[in-house]
């Protein structure tokens, strides 16, 4: 019986070992990365596990913010009629 015991502590001290890395290591792998990201002001990727920088289109488009959007004439935004004939 005693050394039942003992493989039933060693047992446990086993599983509670294991599963305080497996705590350490989510922590250290997707919270941490993310609470620095967030910190950052990024934009957190989950399923890559990115962090990513949020760009306004106007930086990459270098548009300036005053000038109105393109196209917004609903006129000019209809396909070719099917009724019109092609010249």
């Amino acid at each position: 019986m005693k050394s039942n015991i003992t493989r039933l502590q060693w047992t446990f001290f086993g599983i509670f070992l294991a599963a305080c890395v497996g705590v350490f290591a989510y922590h250290y792998l997707w919270v941490w990365p993310k609470a620095r990201c967030d910190a950052r002001g990024g934009a957190w990727a989950g399923k890559w596990m990115k962090c990513g920088t949020i760009y306004p289109i106007e930086t990459l488009t270098h548009r300036p913010l005053n000038v109105p959007p393109i196209n917004t004439d609903p006129k000019k935004m209809e396909g070719p009629s099917a009724s019109k004939p092609a010249k």
